[in-house]
């Protein structure tokens, strides 16, 4: 069964017993809504059976190269490889929408109504789990949720509020600055020595898409023909040698806040691996349909569970507090 065949089945009836869906079905099931988001297909995903656990990032930070002799045996060990150990705990969440009858039948789509709706329903499902993936703050820091997005941070901790002095990152304070080459320049220069062989290979400044804006205003005050290609966006921007992370492509994210600060107008921008950040998403997954007599109504609902871990803290840079330029609002 492809992608089509389990959407076909999902619109019409129940798949397999209580709408579990099988191994093949939910890793079909679980491409094509990462495909609708823009940061999830960047990360690390681990699909898993087991519901909680640990996992290690291996690494061997220390020199394993001695002299030697000839004509000698040696039992020793020059090297030694260390671990990094943590620990995963996948949360249960719902995603759901319901439609009447007169939502099919009436509308100029017809039949094609309820696929419309449903890949609709798809879509907002892969940008939930975008969301709650950078910027779940987990129930303890909303413990009576209010709002809808409130409801979906508080379903789970995502990466950005993991990424903390606390646990071994490297934080700059943009103090409201706007972004400069400077401002990229000291983050860079904050990458720990041992990162560095992989920092132009594999890191990315991963930030929204008005941030990067902002940055190429910024660069196409320099000679105009530099500027005009750069403002126009002919030139890929890649501060210290280092590429924006986007979907498809494009540069930045739309996920990525910009409402931070006391002044709710300042983002973030992280300079990192991508696949330091880990997806864990638990094999089951449930997808239902049922028809409501009393309301006339269809209700979809799917289940699933995943967690949102971070590795490698002390190769992360974070940048807060980045001003917004607001000479073309």
């Amino acid at each position: 069964m492809d992608r089509k065949d389990i959407m076909t089945k999902f619109l019409s009836t129940t798949i397999g017993t209580d709408g579990l869906l099988n191994a093949t079905q939910a890793r079909l099931f679980i491409d094509e809504f990462v495909q609708t988001a823009e940061l999830m297909p960047l990360v690390t995903r681990q699909i898993k059976t087991e519901r909680s656990g640990t996992f290690y990032s291996i690494d061997m930070s220390q020199p394993a190269t001695v002299a030697a002799s000839e004509g000698t045996e040696y039992t020793d060990e020059t090297g030694e490889v260390t671990y990094d150990k943590y620990a995963y705990n996948v949360v249960k969440r719902r995603t759901q929408f319901e439609m009447t009858w007169e939502d099919e039948a009436w509308t100029i789509e017809g039949a094609g109504f309820k696929q419309h709706i449903v890949n609709m329903w798809l879509q907002r499902w892969g940008v939930d789990t975008e969301a709650l993936g950078l910027l779940g703050e987990g129930p303890a820091a909303i413990p009576a949720p209010v709002t809808a997005w409130e409801k979906l941070y508080a379903i789970n901790e995502g990466w950005l509020p993991q990424i903390t002095v606390a646990n071994g990152c490297h934080i700059i304070d943009a103090d409201g600055a706007t972004p400069t080459f400077e401002l990229f320049a000291k983050a860079f220069n904050n990458v720990p020595n041992k990162y560095l062989r992989f920092a132009k290979r594999n890191y990315r400044w991963m930030t929204s898409t008005h941030v990067i804006s902002d940055y190429r205003n910024y660069l196409s005050s320099r000679q105009t023909g530099l500027g005009d290609a750069i403002i126009n966006g002919r030139i890929a921007l890649s501060p210290q040698g280092v590429p924006f992370a986007g979907a498809n492509g494009e540069e930045g994210f739309a996920v990525f806040p910009e409402t931070l600060g006391t002044t709710e107008d300042q983002g973030v921008i992280l300079l990192m691996d991508p696949k330091a950040l880990v997806w864990f998403v638990h094999r089951d997954m449930k997808l239902l349909n049922r028809f409501i007599q009393e309301k006339d109504s269809f209700r979809y609902t799917g289940y699933h569970y995943d967690d949102f871990i971070v590795t490698q803290f002390p190769s992360i840079v974070r940048i807060d507090n980045v001003g917004r330029d607001t000479t073309y609002e």
